[in-house]
């Protein structure tokens, strides 16, 4: 090359120089290991491929430069290489830019596309890539290199693009949709350029050169500048200008047309000359009016409206006592001044002295995400944000190392609010909430004028909103307080029961326990007088004996009860499990009540237990309850009616379902009949036998039931429309058992007053097919029959 040739290699490789220097010499904490990493390397790159043409023509033939030129290699193919291996660490550099996945196994691609281009160029015969010409002459015959090197060009330059209008339309943030898209027309000029620059063509490889530098100038800038040039912006406002300077000057041109027609020598030719001036001055007002407005239209409000609208906002908001409505007007001014999609407020209250608690009012611009954050009081964002009362923006949280300290959590929130400025409300010193604005409409970044507008809309909604919040808390309390007293009411409904359950257990009580002494004492009494008149044979003894054993009987029953109870309340019961059977426990239930079944006329049937699986349980425990529950059954029904058993699986548990045709059960006694000694009927209608209709004990028998249940992790609940003796609606008692308790249904769960029963439909059909378990009427033997057409594998 010749010395007036050699000064642009010369220049640009000092160039490159140069923008390395600048890139190590920056802060290393600002700027970033890996980023200053790929983009240095790719610029020595681009350095070492312009000094290339520094060298001889032939230095490849040259003894003293045989080093860099190993095989077939010469001066334009070790150019082509060098600047491959820059387009290599450039569309890296390109990836991690934007923040694309995977971008290290990109770079690992790219890097083996470069070694294998470079290795066929090193024993390549006929080597002609960097020649004049070459880019045309690579295909017949086909030179690998050749067709390697171009092809890549194209992939990376599809990919690099693709990569980057991806970003820029997935960008939630505008500043980052316009890093992307300055990125987007850096890609062609450094891509270009190495093109050009390698095409051997004297003219177009320097201009190659010069675009290539442009091009890597603008990633060096990319990567420094923490907000990128504005392409958009100017676009636009490049485009406004051309239009207005376009119809200014047509219009003037038509002017000096239509003033050129005219003839000199024509009479009263200035006056003709001064309406042709006025008719083009009077269109020239209303036509730049028409332009402003275009102009005004894309780039937002000027001042003078923004101010309007503000002074219109204030005066709104005057007044304004509910939350609601102050973030609707709020709202509607941020899209009016600003022109933003979306918006909302951010509450803010003090949880203690290190933390504030902010909760998005649901109402807003565009979706709220119903969500509850926390910010530390020495968070650098409430310190900027409400300390330093200065306007922030999700750019910075994101990107911005002042932010980089704050907790994941407080990322994490305003990440999903999908906001892009926030401005502090303060009254008084005291933060209440943030006043968020989402994307433009135009989809330009936020400058500063933008957020001082934001910031004095935030300023004027602050006493309004304290107002508001003050309203909106009162509401609140009262509405709790109602819901209190509420709860209060049905809780005194429910103990003024309760208390009268005092009474009717005494009541109860007092006969269940003086029936059987009355007896005892009755009957020792008459053994006593006539034993002393020797009255007594061995019947008579008999008889009496028997009679005071079921008199101690029932008395060590009530006892008994009494003691589960007691054990429940203390948590004291202990069960033992062992595999049991439904239908076994469920016979052992029912085989002691045979006898009352049968006086009463009762029909009892049963389906669906034979096919159960067997549990885990503590039988003698599982047996009791099932035993209360069906007693509960006979005693609430008439004589001659109906009691259906039923057993399924439901998921993992065994549902069991006792229903009786009986009175039935008012919705509001649903639980309170599982308290100890309740009983939903006048106790005054008590009864002494414990299977009569409408007979009673001493209100235990479910209490018991519930507690075993629930001691082996199941759960029991009543179903029933209501209480009516003559329509008798009927009762149906559920039973849900898991198949193994769970580990900690050692003992059973300590009884607690007014616990929240479990509640599911009815997995039973209404005409569901029975199978008799047992029919037992008056007249008829206690034997097992089966009804006719009943399932043959159901149950006895």
């Amino acid at each position: 090359m010749s010395s007036s040739t050699d000064l642009l290699p010369a220049g640009l490789t000092i160039a490159y120089t140069l923008l390395v220097l600048i890139l190590l010499r920056r802060d290393r904490e600002q700027l970033g290991v890996q980023t200053r990493r790929w983009i240095i390397l790719a610029l020595v790159a681009a350095a070492l491929s312009a000094a290339v043409f520094l060298l001889p023509a032939d230095a490849h033939a040259d003894s003293r430069y045989e080093a860099l030129f190993v095989g077939e290699l010469t001066q334009p193919a070790l150019a082509v290489i060098l600047a491959n291996l820059m387009i290599v660490l450039f569309s890296t550099q390109t990836m991690r830019y934007l923040q694309v996945p995977g971008a290290g196994l990109w770079a690992v691609v790219w890097l083996i596309w470069w070694a294998v281009q470079a290795i066929t160029s090193a024993f390549e015969d006929n080597l002609i890539i960097g020649q004049e010409g070459w880019l045309s002459d690579i295909y017949d015959p086909v030179v690998l290199p050749g067709v390697l090197t171009v092809g890549g060009w194209f992939a990376l330059g599809m990919l690099l693009l693709a990569a980057a209008f991806i970003t820029f339309y997935r960008a939630h943030l505008a500043e980052v949709a316009n890093r992307a898209l300055f990125w987007a027309t850096i890609i062609p000029l450094v891509l270009m350029g190495a093109v050009l620059g390698t095409s051997g063509s004297g003219g177009l490889a320097e201009i190659g050169w010069v675009i290539q530098f442009a091009g890597l100038l603008g990633a060096t800038y990319s990567i420094l500048s923490y907000r990128v040039f504005d392409i958009r912006r100017a676009l636009r406002h490049t485009t406004a200008t051309g239009i207005v300077t376009l119809i200014m000057t047509l219009a003037f041109f038509l002017a000096l047309v239509g003033a050129q027609q005219l003839d000199s020598n024509t009479s009263n030719l200035y006056v003709i000359l001064s309406a042709l001036a006025l008719a083009v001055a009077l269109t020239y007002v209303p036509l730049l009016t028409l332009i402003q407005e275009f102009v005004n239209n894309l780039f937002g409000a000027p001042a003078e409206s923004a101010s309007r609208r503000l002074r219109q906002f204030s005066e709104d908001i005057t007044g304004v006592v509910e939350l609601d409505a102050l973030v609707d007007v709020t709202m509607r001014t941020l899209r009016q001044v600003l022109r933003v999609r979306r918006g909302g407020l951010i509450l803010v209250t003090e949880e203690d002295q290190h933390t504030l608690c902010i909760e998005p009012v649901r109402r807003g611009m565009g979706e709220i995400p119903d969500m509850i954050g926390r910010l530390a009081t020495d968070s650098p964002i409430v310190r900027d944000l409400f300390r330093s009362r200065t306007p922030l923006l999700q750019y910075d949280l994101d990107y911005g190392r002042t932010y980089a300290d704050a907790a994941p959590e407080e990322h994490s929130f305003f990440q999903q609010m999908r906001m892009s400025a926030y401005a502090p409300v303060v009254v008084q010193g005291h933060p209440i909430a943030i006043l968020c604005s989402g994307a433009k409409a135009s989809d330009d970044p936020y400058t500063e004028h933008d957020l001082e507008l934001l910031t004095t809309v935030a300023n004027q909604v602050g006493v309004a909103l304290r107002n508001a919040r003050l309203v909106s808390d009162l509401r609140r309390r009262e509405a709790e307080q109602a819901e209190l007293n509420a709860v209060l009411s049905d809780t005194k409904e429910q103990l003024e029961k309760l208390d009268g359950v005092k009474t009717d257990f005494i009541t109860i009580a007092s006969h269940e326990l003086r029936t059987p002494l009355a007896q005892i004492r009755g009957y020792s009494d008459i053994m006593e007088a006539m034993n002393e008149q020797g009255l007594l044979d061995q019947d008579q003894i008999g008889g009496m004996t028997a009679n005071l054993r079921k008199a101690a009987d029932r008395l060590e029953n009530l006892i008994g009860a009494m003691l589960d109870v007691s054990q429940l309340d203390v948590d004291a019961m202990d069960l033992h499990f062992t595999q049991t059977g439904i239908e076994t426990a469920m016979r052992l239930a029912i085989e002691p009540l045979t006898e009352s079944i049968k006086n009463r006329k009762l029909m009892l049937s049963a389906r669906g237990l034979r096919g159960l699986p067997p549990i885990m349980a503590d039988q003698q425990r599982l047996v009791q309850a099932f035993r209360n529950v069906i007693l509960n059954a006979i005693k609430y029904t008439p004589d001659g009616g109906r009691i259906d058993i039923r057993g399924r699986m439901v998921d993992d548990e065994i549902l069991i379902a006792v229903e009786d045709h009986g009175i039935g059960i008012d919705p509001a006694n649903h639980e309170l009949i599982f308290e100890k000694f309740f009983r939903a009927h006048d106790p005054s209608l008590h009864s002494t036998g414990a299977t009569k209709f409408m007979g009673a004990g001493p209100g235990l028998g479910l209490t018991i039931a519930r507690g075993v249940i629930e001691g082996h992790g199941g759960r029991i609940w009543v179903e029933s429309d209501g209480c009516d003796m003559q329509a008798m609606p009927g009762s149906t008692f559920f039973i849900a058992l898991p198949l193994t308790p769970p580990a900690e249904a050692t003992r059973v769960l300590p009884f607690e007053s007014g616990s929240t029963l479990a509640h599911i439909p009815n997995p039973f059909g209404s005409d569901a097919p029975e199978d008799v378990f047992a029919a037992l009427s008056t007249g008829a033997e206690a034997t097992i029959i089966r009804q006719p057409g009943s399932n043959p594998h159901g149950d006895e």
